[in-house]
């Protein structure tokens, strides 16, 4: 007879879990304390993504955007915290979209990778989460509150706290915080050039470095090769082996190089001295 409840009570448990599944009741928001959660959005794909970001929907698309779902936390005060949780395929997709919408500027906090507040908002970046805050009201305990229910939902969702492993390629020296981007698709405006890296430097100019991790040589030799014919032969100076200086009308000068399956360079840095040393150090720094 016991033996029967316990079977039931499994299959009951079963059922309920798969129906949860099936509707997009998985728990995504935590229950807090003192605080009233609802649920009442639709849960939000490619399909209809439009239907509430229409402006920046396609954006958010290239970043291999699976859904947004939404909730609502109201606690006895009437603080109503509104969050919006994106979830993409990759960590790296995640940190793309949010590493779009981030400025230097913002004041930045620990949580999860990392995060910002501004006056109502609350940005961060979580694993494959990108997770916005918001709220209406004005002062100190409106914010507070915006930062405990972020923390809440940050221990809650269990993501890995890193950033992407190829932004430890990068240089230190010279490289401006929080200024990191990851560009999914059409990087320097090039259909056949995707999810690139890249940093931000300042010598006596700003310039930029990126990485494009391939996934085989093959690849990066590819990309490279469709890259150069992009460009009129005559703006085209080959350098050493895998290595060319590119005046590129559309973008700067380039210095290109290409290593294993990946394919890295220089945007407009003018001294020559600072790009070989940058390059180098990307090249010293590369997976064997």
């Amino acid at each position: 007879m016991r033996t029967s409840l316990i079977r039931g009570s499994i299959i009951v448990l079963i059922f309920l879990i798969s129906v949860s599944v099936l509707y997009g009741q998985e728990p995504f928001f935590p229950e807090i304390p003192n605080w009233r959660l609802t649920q009442g959005d639709p849960v939000y794909d490619a399909n209809n993504l439009w239907d509430i970001i229409d402006g920046a929907a396609d954006l958010y698309l290239e970043y291999a955007f699976v859904n947004l779902r939404i909730a609502r936390y109201v606690n006895a005060d009437s603080i109503e915290v509104k969050v919006e949780l994106y979830r993409h395929s990759t960590e790296a997709d995640a940190f793309g979209i949010y590493s779009q919408e981030r400025d230097p500027k913002y004041n930045f906090m620990d949580i999860g990778v990392q995060g910002y507040l501004q006056q109502g908002v609350l940005n961060f970046l979580d694993g494959v989460y990108y997770i916005k805050l918001s709220t209406y009201q004005t002062g100190d305990n409106a914010q507070e509150a915006m930062k405990r229910i972020a923390q809440r939902i940050d221990d809650f969702l269990k993501q890995k706290k890193s950033w992407p492993d190829v932004m430890q390629l990068f240089p230190a020296l010279g490289k401006l915080a929080n200024a990191e981007q990851y560009v999914a698709k059409n990087f320097l405006g090039y259909s056949f050039l995707n999810t690139a890296y890249v940093a931000t430097y300042k010598d006596s100019t700003v310039f930029k470095i990126f990485i494009i991790q391939t996934e085989s040589e093959k690849n990066a030799e590819r990309i490279t090769t469709e890259y150069l014919k992009a460009v009129p032969k005559e703006s085209i100076t080959e350098l050493d082996d895998n290595t060319y200086e590119i005046h590129d009308a559309h973008v700067g000068v380039i210095e290109l190089r290409r290593v294993h399956r990946y394919v890295y360079g220089s945007i407009n840095c003018t001294n020559p001295k600072t790009r070989n040393y940058c390059l180098q150090q990307v090249t010293n720094a590369l997976p064997r």
